[in-house]
């Protein structure tokens, strides 16, 4: 399955905007900053995305590769899901691709984009998180997380940008699209496994930009292994902007690990008030997208298990909890221990099934008083590849 994108509190899309299927709802009206490399030869289906408000008119998601249109077209007027189930499009490895939003009314307001994607050797799907940031923390290290948003010079805590992998096995390439560069001096991002560099590195010389992919890598993720991204600054406090830095993953298990993010952690007080989030976005907001918007259509069938998340605090005086629904409804739970201080809290116990038209959500709810800081949510997602048509695709998504 490719995945999914988007953000906790939607996303306003401007008739001319470019996008892409991964990170936070983010559009900018010059479509190379959103391309990215299809590192691996795969095929795009199920292009699909939500207008939660606005959209008086028709409104158009278009794939695009290599700047031209390509065949999926996700369309329709007014609020609601818009979705293309007929078309696919097939790419080469190191095709660009990229999504490109217009309308003809009011503009829309919308909670998520999605997609497949099916590799043409292997089982796996494309991430990034992005946010056409500026880095510029002189003669460091900083990390970056792999969904969600690029924040401003990253994170000097790598636990918090770090997501715990249960499905990926390797981790087969990095890439990385800067738009300025104002350094004196090479700038150099890493691939990261479980708090070490891999062998991918993607450089930019003094004053370079564009796309910079380092592929092929290989590199092993172990079943709990962390993964997220690196970037190493020399001398010199001038910007560096980065579009965004994604990844390759793939599974010899046939399993997808789809996870929102919010590196600089988001602070959720503690609430008998249930608050919903898509399954792969940027943690921006509390309590700004009902269960209905954020619910979304996985596409194949399968089973998800390790539910969990990432605290950097949890002062909760009461257990809260984080919750996966399933079309509406709680199925699996993972408890959020009060007091329980930093670390991860997963389920890996319990797991559900789901059909492909079944829409999941997340959802964190109580702990009385004290708040938690979330920095990752996620889960592992297994498709049946006894009942999938598609039995390799993985889903992406944007919120």
């Amino acid at each position: 399955m490719v995945g999914s994108r988007g953000q906790s509190g939607g996303f306003a899309a401007a008739s001319g905007d470019y996008d892409n299927l991964w990170g936070e709802l983010l559009t900018l009206a010059t479509e190379t900053t959103m391309q990215a490399s299809a590192t691996e030869a795969c095929t795009f289906s199920l292009l699909r995305f939500n207008v939660v408000s606005g959209g008086s008119g028709t409104n158009d998601l278009r794939f695009r590769k290599n700047t031209a249109n390509g065949n999926q077209l996700a369309t329709g007027t007014g609020t609601g899901i818009k979705e293309d189930s007929s078309n696919i499009d097939t790419l080469a490895a190191a095709d660009l691709f990229n999504l490109a939003y217009t309308d003809d009314g009011t503009n829309s307001f919308v909670a998520w984009i999605s997609g497949l994607v099916e590799f043409s050797s292997g089982y796996g799907a494309f991430v990034a998180s992005n946010g056409n940031t500026i880095h510029d923390v002189e003669s460091a290290t900083r990390y970056i997380s792999l969904t969600g948003a690029t924040q401003a010079d990253g994170t000097a805590t790598e636990a918090n940008a770090a997501f715990k992998a249960r499905g990926y096995t390797t981790f087969e390439a990095l890439q990385v699209r800067a738009t300025t560069n104002a350094r004196t001096n090479t700038s150099t991002f890493k691939n990261r496994i479980n708090g070490a560099d891999g062998t991918g590195s993607c450089s930019f010389s003094a004053g370079a930009t564009g796309l910079v992919v380092s592929s092929g890598l290989g590199d092993a993720i172990a079943d709990g292994n962390t993964i997220c991204a690196s970037i190493t600054l020399g001398t010199g406090v001038e910007d560096l902007t980065v579009a965004f830095v994604g990844a390759t993953l793939k599974s010899t298990d046939i399993e997808q690990d789809v996870w929102a993010s919010g590196q600089n952690g988001l602070v959720r007080a503690a609430s008998a008030t249930a608050h919903y989030y898509p399954l792969s976005s940027a943690l921006t907001s509390v309590g700004a997208t009902t269960e209905s918007q954020a619910r979304i259509k996985v596409g194949y069938p399968g089973t998800a298990k390790n539910l969990g998340c990432y605290l950097s605090a949890n002062t909760y005086a009461a257990d809260g909890t984080l919750k996966l629904f399933k079309n509406g409804s709680a199925v699996l739970t993972t408890t959020i221990t009060l007091l329980g201080g930093a670390g991860w809290y997963e389920n890996t116990a319990d797991s559900i099934t789901f059909t492909g038209t079944d829409e999941l959500s997340y959802e964190f709810v109580g702990g009385t008083t004290g708040s938690i800081t979330i920095h990752s949510v996620g889960v592992t997602l297994k498709p049946d590849t006894a009942a999938a048509t598609n039995s390799n695709f993985f889903m992406l998504m944007r919120a």
